[in-house]
């Protein structure tokens, strides 16, 4: 406990304490969070068109998300020119017949990163005079750096937790030992850095930028279109490694044992009817003169010859057939069409007879068989 030294002719008061702030070295020590916790004030920049027209005026420039990737990669430290921007003013095409400010963008095709992209862009105006729209920059105060620092400080964070693991089993060990409890590890985390902030410009001006659709252009959107259309996980069936013959143990042997147990009457197969094709139907006046040259050749026709001639449904022959010919269901030609006598012309000479019967078919059923009358014999 401190004593306060007494005065000469005074009585000294017991109790008395100093007061913290008196301990230790005046001023009172600074941390390094109080050091840096106060990063200054906003730093500004020229913004007056007069003396600084660059920050003045800056272009706030939309472009497409590959364009963007493509620029994130590239280092922000290094000096790297990524194109030519050209400007020029064409009379006669804005509103009310004012110049129209023009802009293009041609990009650098020496680097390595714009030859999977488009390299010429139009930048559409927006606005040319964007109000209240400012640029900021940042960077790390001098003389500051992050924790941890050391041997940790390039380590990737699974390696280092490994490594903070084992020191964490480390420490348990040696207070087991020392038989002292000491304060629990925990984890150390990086800690942020003070930023210097400064207003570095104004934007003016504010565009749209899109590629000039040029053969190149085409061809790089095809190739881009191309990639994102690949699914991203394939499955491969591989047959090659498949047992094949590979008969299950003791699967033959059951089956051996109980195949005569059950005796089934032989399965009969039966005969499938082949399909047919089906035929196209040809308009009426191409039928019937089809029909007319057909008589032209042979005078009686049955409808499996129709059929098989012009290739066509039995149906729509049969309800031609019943307009210009006549079916015979007696005698030599029974079951055959005749043409009717008032579409025979009378120069024709037609062929008598018939033509030869198709090869018989033991799918097709005859459907003539059903107008086929009866007689009973005695």
């Amino acid at each position: 406990m401190a004593a306060v030294k007494p005065e000469s002719g005074v009585k000294p008061e017991p109790g008395i304490k100093l007061e913290p702030a008196d301990v230790g070295p005046s001023p009172a020590a600074m941390s390094e969070d109080d050091l840096y916790e106060d990063a200054g004030d906003l730093e500004f920049v020229d913004l007056d068109p007069n003396t600084n027209t660059t920050a003045a005026s800056i272009y706030l420039t939309h472009v497409p998300k590959y364009l963007y990737d493509v620029w994130a990669d590239l280092d922000d430290d290094a000096e790297i020119q990524i194109g030519t921007v050209r400007q020029w003013s064409e009379p006669g095409k804005g509103k009310n017949g004012e110049p129209k400010q023009c802009i293009s963008l041609l990009l650098d095709h020496t680097q390595a990163k714009h030859q999977a992209i488009p390299k010429e862009y139009n930048l559409d105006v927006k606005d040319m005079a964007l109000p209240n729209t400012y640029m900021f920059t940042e960077q790390d105060l001098p003389g500051f750096k992050s924790k941890p620092q050391g041997a940790n400080n390039n380590i990737p964070p699974h390696l280092r937790r490994a490594h903070e693991q084992k020191y964490q089993e480390k420490s348990e060990d040696k207070i087991q030992q020392d038989g002292v409890h000491k304060k629990k590890w925990q984890p150390r985390y990086r800690k942020a850095i003070p930023k210097k902030t400064v207003l570095a410009g104004r934007f003016r001006h504010e565009l749209n930028c899109h590629p000039v659709w040029t053969d190149e252009t085409k061809h790089v959107m095809k190739m881009m279109n191309d990639d994102a259309m690949k699914p991203k996980a394939t499955t491969t069936i591989v047959t090659g490694r498949d047992p094949i013959g590979v008969i299950v143990a003791g699967a033959h042997t059951s089956n051996d044992q109980f195949s005569n147990f059950i005796k089934n009457t032989p399965e009969v197969k039966k005969i499938k009817k082949q399909k047919e094709e089906k035929a196209a139907r040809m308009s009426q006046n191409d039928l019937r003169d089809r029909i007319f040259e057909c008589y032209e050749k042979y005078a009686f026709w049955s409808l499996k010859a129709f059929k098989q001639t012009l290739n066509q449904p039995e149906t729509w022959l049969r309800e031609n057939l019943e307009e210009l010919a006549v079916l015979h269901k007696s005698g030599r030609f029974s079951n055959y069409w005749e043409l009717k006598p008032e579409y025979k012309r009378a120069t024709a000479q037609s062929i008598e007879g018939a033509p030869p019967s198709p090869a018989p078919d033991d799918s097709e059923s005859d459907a003539d068989d059903e107008n086929v009358e009866m007689e009973d014999v005695v």
